[in-house]
This record gives C-alpha cells, sequence and structure tokens, in this order.
C-alpha cells in the first residue's frame, strides 16, 4: 500500500496538508472559470455582460469593431467602474469630444458606447489615453446639426469593464432663440435659459448624467443622486445672463438626509474644488433650485447645515405656529406677525444632523425689525420644546453652549413683537450648522 511517505510529502503537518489542498481546489475553479467564460458561456446564477464593441464602418484598427467570424465575449461585470465624464460639443454640433478621466491608464482597449435616435443604434469610438490630461479621449462623429440630439453613452473596455448607461441631451441654442426659455432635461437635471441675451451666438450644450463626481465631496457632504457635467461649444465657460438650474431629488437619493440641508455645488476645476451655491428648497416639487452662469460640473448634496429661507413652509412646524405667518413677496419670503397682532412666535421642525455628527455649529439668522418699534429674537431649544438658550445672537457659536450628548437634536423658535398693531419685523432666513467628526488613519512609524 502507498503511503504519504511515499508520495513525497513526509515530514508535513496536518495544516501544510489542509492548505495544499484548499490552494488546489482554487486553482482548479479558476481554472474551469477561465475556460468557460473563454467560451463565451458560464453556469447558471453567473452575472456576465457582452462586451458592445459597434462603431462607425470602417475603422479596420478599431477595437470597438468586431473583426468578420470574430465573437463576443462573455465577462464578469465590474460594478465598481466610474470614470468621471466630459462631453463637450464641437461649434457646428456635428461632433462630441468625449474625456473620461479618474480611472487611470487601463488594460485593454477603452469604448465609447453613444446611442442615438427611435432604436438607440449609434456606435462606438475607441478611446485614446492622453498622458497630459490623464484620461481617455475620443471625438464621436456624424451628429445632426440645428436639431436635439439625445441618448445613453456608456465606457466600456475588451476585458469587461463596464461603466453602465448614463443619459445625455445636446439641444441647438439658436440666435436669437425662437422662444425665451429654453430648458434641458436629463434625469434629474433641469437647466432653463430664462433671457434672450443669455448668449451672444447660436450654440450647443451637452448635459450629462456623470458616473462619478469629478472629485470628492467637501468634509461632512454627501453626493445625493449623479453629479452632472454640463459644457458648451466654442470653448464657452460662462453665459452672459444666470441661467436656472434645477437639481432634484426623492426619498432613496435622499438617504435619510433632510432636505432643509441640500445644496448645489459646482466643481471648480482650476483649483480642484467644489463651490457652495446654495439654493432655494421647493420640498413639494422635490428639488432644489439656483441661479447660474457657469459651464461646470454641478451636484446636489447633503450638507452639514441646515437652513430654512421659508419659500414654503416645511421647515417650520406648523402645530407651533402662535399668530405667525407667511409674509414678503413670491421673491423673498418671509415669516411675520399676523396682521393686527403685536406679538407672536413659531417653532422650526426638528434638526437632526446624521452620520458623524460632532459637535454644533454657528447659529445664524437675517431679520428686519424696521419700524423700531418691533423686536424680533431668536431661541434654541431641545427636541422635547424645553429651553436651552434664549435670545442668541446671529454667528452665535454653539460648540461650547450645547452639549451634543445630550442634545442630538434642536428646534430654533422665533420670537416676534411690535408695540403698535399693524407693524410686524421679519424672518428672513435662519441656519444651523454642526460639526462632523473627522476620521484619520495614523500609519505606523517603521525605524531603522
Amino acid at each position: 500500500m502507498t503511503t504519504l511517505a511515499d508520495t513525497g510529502f513526509k515530514g508535513r503537518t496536518d495544516w501544510q496538508w489542509i492548505t495544499a489542498i484548499l490552494l488546489a481546489g482554487l486553482l482548479l475553479i479558476a481554472a474551469t472559470w477561465y475556460s468557460t467564460a473563454k467560451s463565451g458561456f458560464a453556469p447558471a446564477g453567473t452575472s456576465i455582460f457582452t462586451v458592445q464593441n459597434l462603431t462607425a464602418p470602417g475603422s479596420a484598427t478599431d477595437r470597438c469593431t468586431l473583426a468578420p467570424g470574430e465573437h463576443h465575449v462573455s465577462v464578469a461585470v465590474n460594478s465598481a467602474f466610474a470614470p468621471f465624464l466630459n462631453v463637450v460639443p464641437s461649434q457646428d454640433g456635428t461632433e462630441l469630444f468625449i474625456k473620461a478621466g479618474g480611472v487611470g491608464e487601463l488594460e485593454g482597449t477603452v469604448c465609447a458606447n453613444i446611442g442615438i435616435g427611435p432604436g438607440h443604434e449609434k456606435g462606438g469610438w475607441t478611446m485614446t489615453y492622453s498622458n497630459t490630461v490623464q484620461a481617455y479621449v475620443t471625438t464621436a462623429p456624424g451628429f445632426s446639426p440645428g436639431v436635439l440630439a439625445s441618448g445613453p453613452i456608456n465606457i466600456t473596455t475588451t476585458l469587461g469593464l463596464d461603466s453602465g448607461a448614463a443619459e445625455f441631451s445636446r439641444p441647438y441654442i439658436p440666435s436669437p432663440p425662437i422662444t425665451k426659455t429654453i430648458s434641458i432635461f436629463v434625469e434629474d437635471l433641469e437647466l432653463s435659459l430664462v433671457s434672450t441675451d443669455t448668449l451672444d451666438t447660436e450654440a450647443y450644450i451637452v448635459a450629462v448624467r456623470n458616473y462619478a463626481p469629478p472629485g470628492p465631496p467637501p468634509w461632512g457632504h454627501r453626493l445625493v443622486g449623479s453629479a452632472y457635467s454640463v459644457r458648451a461649444s466654442g470653448a464657452l465657460t460662462a453665459t452672459n445672463r444666470p441661467m436656472s438650474l434645477h437639481l432634484g431629488y426623492n426619498p432613496t437619493t435622499l438617504a435619510g438626509a433632510d432636505p432643509h440641508t441640500l445644496a448645489i455645488l459646482a466643481w471648480d476645476a482650476y483649483h480642484e474644488r467644489w463651490d457652495n451655491l446654495g439654493g432655494t428648497l421647493f420640498s413639494t416639487q422635490q428639488y432644489v433650485s439656483v441661479a447660474t452662469r457657469r459651464f461646470t460640473t454641478y451636484a446636489l448634496m447633503a450638507t452639514p447645515t441646515w437652513r430654512d429661507e421659508f419659500d414654503d413652509l416645511s421647515g417650520v412646524d406648523l402645530a407651533q405656529l402662535n399668530d405667525v405667518t407667511w409674509g414678503g413677496t413670491p421673491e423673498n419670503r418671509t415669516l411675520v406677525l399676523v396682521s393686527m397682532r403685536t406679538s407672536g412666535s413659531a417653532v422650526s421642525n426638528p434638526i437632526t444632523p446624521t452620520t458623524g455628527f460632532a459637535a454644533w455649529g454657528s447659529l445664524a439668522f437675517s431679520r428686519t425689525i424696521d419700524p423700531p418699534t418691533t423686536t424680533l429674537t431668536v431661541d434654541v431649544l431641545g427636541l422635547d420644546g424645553s429651553t436651552v438658550l434664549t435670545d442668541v445672537a446671529s454667528g452665535t457659536n454653539l460648540a461650547d453652549l450645547v452639549d451634543p450628548v445630550q442634545y442630538s437634536s434642536l428646534r430654533l423658535r422665533v420670537n416676534m413683537s411690535s408695540t403698535l398693531a399693524g407693524q410686524t419685523p421679519a424672518l428672513e432666513r435662519w441656519q444651523l450648522a454642526w460639526q462632523v467628526e473627522e476620521y484619520k488613519v495614523y500609519l505606523p512609524v517603521v525605524l531603522r
């Protein structure tokens, strides 16, 4: 009888035997998977996709084109492939200059695939890696000038990476515009040109939902939905007149965030940072709006600041309105005393920081107390309505005044009074910020 010693394994311990058997099993599984993938078939339950190597005819060396008799190759999907995408239209609108960055230089051939028209069949183009811009670039020709072009776009590689489909829209903006308002829609983005002299000349604008933002959100911020790249022909970076930008949200993209913490941020490519543009919340329609003149990348983010400008009453506890009502104008809403009342108060809905809450920050508000017969003060309350601080000055930092453990949620209360009926102060806006815990990774120090 042949023993283990006879096979040349003499002296091995039990754990070494187990390790060897496991390694052999893993090698057998890997060999089976490779053979399966190469043959184009996969066992039941395996997630596969077919590389869509489409391109314009006549590109013989283009690996986005399948040679006669060549078969599509099925490979495992990599859902983490998320390049940052910029799409710029040519001056005449017949071409799209596509740049996909943030993924480094990859193995295999990278392709940009675009589908437009009723059948969404356009083609694919091989992308070249540029060391100068550290991104993959290509030019997609063949688009009709003077009309709207829209459809899905995705980035794939011949080794199986796929960004997934993202929608783009490329409208034509005549000069002068046929109508005063021209709107561009891409999923949760709406961009409107509301003035006839927004642009000097005719132009094309491309808006595209991005696979990934151009840079990480600022500390304590979180993306709500996708980032959107908005670029124009003629190397335009800004318009003559402000455009109206809306970015939408829904309960899924909010992921528990308070809509009153939302703001629109714009990417500053030169300084590689996000600029907070703020924005007006329309909670019923579920979007945030801001006026902007820039062609860049925009994103809706949850921020570590709760704010209310009273464009609606979604931030006010309606059950605790005491002789205070909605005032001002449609363009500048405020809270004011009810007509002929000489005192009143209003309380905000609970303000509850989410992930990483470390300490409370600054309380700020804008008020009008003219004529001088009126007064307006702001108090800080606990979640249960108990008074924490009274008559807090705007700009006060609450970090050392309010214990974040005892008061993980707060409310704000405005108190209004007037010595003459018919005269009222006005609260124009208020906001409360908080600090987010910063996580640091300390690497071990190796002494030689």
